[in-house]
Parts: C-alpha cells; structure tokens; sequence
C-alpha cells in the first residue's frame, strides 16, 4: 500500500481507510449499526471492523456509534520479516511517511503498540524506534520535533505488529467512545455505556412497530439498575440523542488533524442537536409517545446514582416520566402484575445487569439470585398470554442456562477485563400444573398391589379439591395407610418423595423388597410419571448428629430442586439428607408466622433451612434472625433467600450458627415473634451431651420467653409421639394448643404427625 496524499484531495472526496474497534464480541452489533448509518464494514478480526469512509463517515461514526470504542486511520502497512529487526523495521515503515501532513510541530504525539505474542521484540524499544522516525521526519523539514506526551497527546499514534505484517494508524477519536460523560455517580461494577448499547441493539430496542412506526418494545425493565446504565442508554436511544455530542465539547482526536473540515462537522452537530431537542420536546408533549421507564434497586444509593446520571445525561426534565423505585427483587411481582393487568406492560423489553461473580462476592449464591429473577418473573407475568422479551447479563454461561428463556441467544463479549454472557430471548411462562392439580382418576388394573393403587388414587382424588381450594402443591399423599406398604409418598410440585419404613423384624427381606417395588409401580402408574421424577429413601431412626449429615456417599454433591409454597420457593434436596429441606406438615405454621410477620422482629430457632424464616422476611418482617447448630443447613437457608429475591446482605437478616441453648442465654435482644421447632433427639454440649425434647423442653422454652417481647408470641413445635408438654409452662404462661389447627388436610388429625403450642405472657 502506498501512503495517501492527503493535501491533494478537497476533504469533500477524501476516503479514509478506517478500523473500527469495539469490545470483543461486540462486532455484529457494530456492524448493523454502521448498516443503519449507511456504512458498509468488514469484521477483520475480534473487535476490529474494516471501514472505506468519506470524512462525513467518519464524523458520524464519532458523533453517533453507541458501540465504538475507536476509530483509527490507517497510515499505512508493510510485510515484515519476524526472523529480523523488528524495531528496525518499524523504523522504516515510520520514516517512510510523512507526518508533517497529519499534524504539526506544535502538537504533542504518544506511540500506542500492540504486537502478536509470536513476534520476538522489544515493546519499548520498539514504540522508542517509531517515535525516532516521526522526530527525524520533522527534524528534517523543520530541524524541530514535536513533543512525546504519553498522557494526555493531541495525537496517538497506534502500530499493530504480526508475524508477517505491520500497520501504523492514526486515533482520529481520541479518548474511548465509550465515554459519554454522564457517568458522575457509579455503584459497583458499572456496566461500559458502549456494553449496553450494543445489548439493547442486540434485544431490537432501538427497532420500530413497521404498523404505526410506534417503539417496538412499550416499556424497558430494569430490576436491578445499579447506576442506570441500561436505562440511560436507552433513553438516548429513543430520543435520538448522538452520544458524541458531549465529547465534541472536550476533544476527538481528529480536531486538530490536518485535514479535518471544522464547518462540515458543525453542520453535522447542529443537525444532531436539532434531532435530540425535536425528539425530546416529543416526549414531553406526548409522554405516551415513551415507552414506560422502570428502574428497581435494593440499593437507595443506586437509585440515587441513577437520577444523578440522568441528569448529568441532560434528561432531567424527563425525571417525573421515569419511575425509579428502591425496591428489592423479593417485591417486584407485587409491581409488576397490576401493570401487566392493566396493559401497561403488554410487550416489555426486561433487560439487567445482576450482580454477578465479582459483584455479588460468594459463588454460592449466584444460581439462587438467578434462578429467583427468572422465578419472579414468571410470577408477574403468569396467567397474562404476554411472553416478555428478557436480556440478563452474567459472569459464566452456567448462570444464564439456569434462565427460563425460548430458543435463547448468547452473546459473549467483555464488560471491561471481565467475559461474561448476554442471554436473551423471550420469557418462558411459568408452570400453572403440578402432581396434585393435574391429577385424573383413571382405571388401573394390576395383578398385584390393586389395593394400594385404588388407596393412593383414592386419597388423591380426596387431595386434589382442597389443594386446589388452599393453593398447595406439597402435600402427604399416602402415609403407611395400608400395612403391606409401609411406605410414605409426599408430593413436591411435580416430584415425588418416597420414604420406606424400615420392615418388621417378622416379615422376609425379600417380601418387604416386592412390596416395595409394586409400591413404586403404583406410584407411576397413578400418576403417570416416569422414573427420574420418584426419589426413593429408606426412613429409620437416627441417633445423635445423624439428622445433620448426609446420606450415602457425602463427596457427591446432591441436585437440589425448587418447590413452591404459598408464593415462596424453596430448595429441597431428595437424596442426600434425611429430610428433604421442607417439613410439609408445617405448612400451616408457617403460613399462621407469614400472617402474623409484618412489621414485627421474628426469631427461628432451631431454624434447619430457614423456610419459615423466608416466609417471615417475604411478610415484611422488620427482622429476621434464624439460628442453628449447623452452618450447613443455614447455608441451604440463606440460599432460600436470595431464591425468593431477598438481599441477604442487609442487616436485618441474620443468620447464626450456634448451640441454641448457649445463644439464648447469651443474647439480649427481644423479639416479636419466636419459633421453635427442636428436633426429638440431638447431641448437644448441655445436658450430659445432647438434646432430649421431652425432657429440655421447659428448660429452652423458658429461655427463649426471656427474648420474648410483652404481647409478643412464641411458637413451639415438636414432632415426638409421646410429647407431654411440663405442666410448669401452663402455669406461668398462657399457653394454647394450637396444634389442631397446624395439622395440614393432608394429614391425618387422629394421629397427629406433630404437637404445636401457642405461648404468651401472662
């Protein structure tokens, strides 16, 4: 190639041969927006695009590109021989131009290089050979040279070095494009201005209705805004704001270039302004020309960093149009459903950036948080017909597989030095079945076990009404009803638990195995369902710390699953533990906490996996602390938070593993609300080495009524046959059995799978 000769060209037909760059992964959103600009490009290699442009191109490219980061002018290039001086012969590809036709003496320069890791050279030695050729150019013409400003340089010179090829380019725009200026208060791990625009490309935001030329998408969601990048770039968008535009008030790197023509780019900002001012005034004048504008946070600061950069943005007269919210994700549904019944959300465009990986700090509760937004928002569109266009950002491609999202599409690019992952497609509407509501009686004719088929069918024929009519999709469905199967079937969601009792003495291995099996069959016959949805355990007494560890081989990590319970989700685990991670039986206890919760301080003691904990914070429990001997369980419970939306790292969520009886004596706060759900049996450092309920019952309960607050209630629960509650504690409390009224329908009342107590100050 041989150098341009720029001074014999008007600028009016003077071609540039440009390279474009963008952040990795982002060159096809580069490219379909320089289509719409009218410029045709090639993808030359990762986050670089290929240009033939006029002046004007180049001016809108500056002014315009929401995507860009810069734009360099190639100078020119030369084959290499890497075997040779390298230094040397970037020497002579610099001295054979000449620069004097790109800036002037008075200017300052600053040599920028990247070189192929194959290439054997120098860096610094190499960009010190560069910068020789440029100063003996002008020494030549002018016995001067320009100076080296490595910081701040009218001009940056860029050099790309391979194995076989070397370029020199201009930066005709100076700082990154990225940069557009509004960016005045940031949270954590802001999202890159450029990022977001090139995701919103990627979701059509910036497409049209082709019916009535209306925005495609009526609102834009953002349940986790941060700073409002998103939301800010969006806006741009729409009103036909050209990014540029604050920059050109400071410095593109083509200003002082010798061949850039000042009155075709004033003419050019002018036009821009004249389009953003006509499109604004729009939108004031018929705010329902905007599509509709939420931005949610858990953080307050968010939200005000957010206002704060609209408006550095220039948009504050939109401000009363936008509604900005501090809202934690565990209340989004209750925003959202009354705006989607009303028709105010009928095609949204949700789009965020979660705080994953270096965001959110622990690994553990990435899955949760994003399978909670998925969650969330199923809830807030179930039942409307209307699928939601959704575009999440995350750290790792397994965060996003997680996501309930049709024929999804992944981008993969770079929020600065980190990859992460752009899903995007439409939201997959939530499931409205389970086991319990889609179940039909049919006929079911078997040469062995008909009786145990006509009783399962029986009870759930029985089931079914009421789950309907309490909106339970957990339940007990058979529990050792018949003495050949001694087995108990609990339903969760669309998953069965199936817990063998451990056979007599009397009856043969091989008979109890049989009826086993036949057992099993009958469960999938009834309920049409096919092997990997039955989890099978064998239920026996456990002795000491047992109900605490896991179950067969403890290096295999168990599969948890999610089951839903009066609009809360839990993790419950069918292999690896004992229990399951949600006591069915008590539901009814943790729905009469949920009632009583708003507002009030709630203690969990004994709390496993905190779901009534959860239940209490979803109720707008000023305070929720849940304490446990194992950190375990309460790992699996803080998990359960973030899958419900809630913000684990607020203060008024605790969670303390430790010896129950030791942290009540020892602490001296007072509380609303405590619940104590202790198991039969457990080892412990008090009381000759463990717990016994019957017999420490009194002992904890009157330690736990020290911490309860006057008009304040303490549940207890227990789960062992023979429980007699100390007389003691009726006579100086007042105490309910409440027990009768926590029994769920699905259990059997005669023999009451547990004993729960209502207990008050006198």
């Amino acid at each position: 190639m041989t150098e341009p000769t720029f001074s014999a060209q008007p600028s009016s037909s003077l071609m540039l041969d440009l390279i474009i760059t963008c952040a990795d992964g982002l060159e096809l959103p580069l490219q379909t927006e320089l289509s719409s600009f009218g410029i045709v490009s090639d993808i030359k290699s990762t986050g670089r695009l290929s240009v033939s442009a006029s002046l004007r191109d180049l001016y809108t490219i500056c002014l315009w590109s929401r995507v860009a980061s810069r734009v360099l002018m190639l100078i020119k290039r030369k084959n290499i021989n890497s075997d040779y001086d390298v230094a040397e012969q970037l020497y002579g590809l610099a001295k054979s131009i000449d620069w004097t036709q790109q800036f002037d003496l008075e200017q300052t320069f600053a040599i920028r290089l990247s070189v192929d890791k194959r290439v054997a050279v120098s860096q610094q030695f190499a960009m010190l050979r560069i910068k020789d050729a440029i100063a003996d150019t002008f020494n030549e013409a002018y016995e001067s040279r320009p100076d080296v400003d490595s910081k701040n340089p009218d001009f940056a010179i860029f050099a790309t070095v391979n194995d076989k090829q070397a370029e020199l380019y201009l930066d005709l725009s100076g700082t990154s494009l990225h940069r557009r200026g509004y960016r005045v208060a940031m949270t954590d791990a802001p999202l890159k201005e450029n990022l977001a625009a090139a995701l919103l490309y990627s979701s059509d935001w910036h497409l049209k209705n082709k019916e009535n030329n209306a925005p495609l998408y009526n609102a834009l969601i953002d349940p986790m805004c941060g700073s409002g990048t998103f939301i800010i770039e969006a806006l741009l968008m729409h009103l036909d704001y050209a990014v540029g535009i604050d920059k050109a008030a400071n410095q593109f790197g083509f200003y002082q270039w010798q061949h850039h023509d000042e009155s075709l780019w004033q003419t050019m900002i002018d036009e821009a302004q004249d389009r953003h001012r006509n499109a604004l005034a729009i939108a004031l004048e018929q705010p329902d020309t905007l599509p509709l504008i939420l931005g949610f946070d858990a953080d307050s600061g968010a939200i005000l960093a957010t206002e704060k950069n609209l408006i550095a943005a220039g948009l504050q007269d939109l401000l009363p149009l936008i509604d900005l919210e501090t809202r934690a994700l565990d209340k989004l549904t209750h925003t959202l459903r009354p705006m989607v019944k009303d028709g105010r959300l009928s095609n949204p465009l949700i789009i965020t950036n979660p705080p994953y990986g270096e965001r959110l700090g622990d690994e553990d509760f990435i899955r949760p948080l994003y399978q909670a937004l998925g969650l969330i928002l199923q809830d807030s569109f179930a039942g409307s017909g209307i699928d939601p266009m959704l575009g999440i950002l995350a750290a790792h491609i397994e965060q996003v597989d997680i996501l309930p999202i049709k024929e999804p599409k992944t981008l993969r690019c770079h929020n600065g030095a980190i990859t992460v992952y752009f899903r995007y497609g439409q939201l997959i509407a939530g499931q409205t079945g389970n086991l319990v509501s889609n179940f039909e009686k049919r006929e079911i004719k078997v040469e062995e076990g008909q009786d145990f088929i006509n009783r399962l069918q029986k009870n759930l024929g029985k089931l079914r009404k009421q789950a309907a009519k309490q909106n339970v999709s957990n339940i007990r469905a058979y529990d050792a009803d018949l003495p050949d199967f001694k087995v108990a079937i609990d339903l969760y969601g669309d998953y069965v638990h199936v817990q063998e009792y451990a056979p007599p003495k009397t009856i043969p291995p091989e008979t109890a195995k049989k009826r086993f099996n036949l057992a099993l069959m009958g469960i999938r016959e009834v309920l049409d369902i096919n092997r990997e949805q039955v989890f099978i355990k064998t239920r026996a007494r456990q002795s000491g710390n047992e109900q605490y560890s896991k179950q067969g081989n403890s290096e295999k990590k168990g599969k948890f699953y999610i089951a839903k319970e009066d609009g809360a989700y839990f993790y419950v685990n069918f292999t690896d533990y004992l229990d399951t991670g949600l006591f069915i039986d008590h539901r009814n206890m943790r729905a009469r906490i949920k009632a009583n919760s708003k507002d009030k301080s709630v203690l969990n003691l004994f709390a496993y996996t905190c779901t009534a904990s959860v239940h209490a914070a979803l109720a707008g429990a000023k305070k929720v602390t849940s304490v446990d001997l194992s950190q375990n369980y309460l790992d699996w419970g803080k998990q359960n938070f973030v899958l419900n939306g809630l913000d684990i790292s607020r203060h008024k969520y605790q969670f303390v593993a430790a010896d129950i009886f030791e942290w009540i004596k020892d602490n001296t706060e007072q509380f609303d609300i405590i619940f104590i759900d202790p198991p039969t049996f457990s080892n412990s450092k008090k009381f000759q080495g463990t717990f016994d309920v019957q017999r420490d019952h009194a002992a904890l309960i009157n330690r736990a009524m020290n911490r309860l607050t006057t008009g304040g209630v303490l549940y207890f629960s227990n789960n062992f046959t023979r429980f007699e509650l100390d007389e003691q504690l009726t006579e100086r409390y007042e105490v309910t059995d409440i027990t009768h009224q926590t029994i769920g329908f699905d259990y059997n009342i005669k023999k009451p799978i547990h004993q729960s107590f209502e207990i008050r100050h006198r």
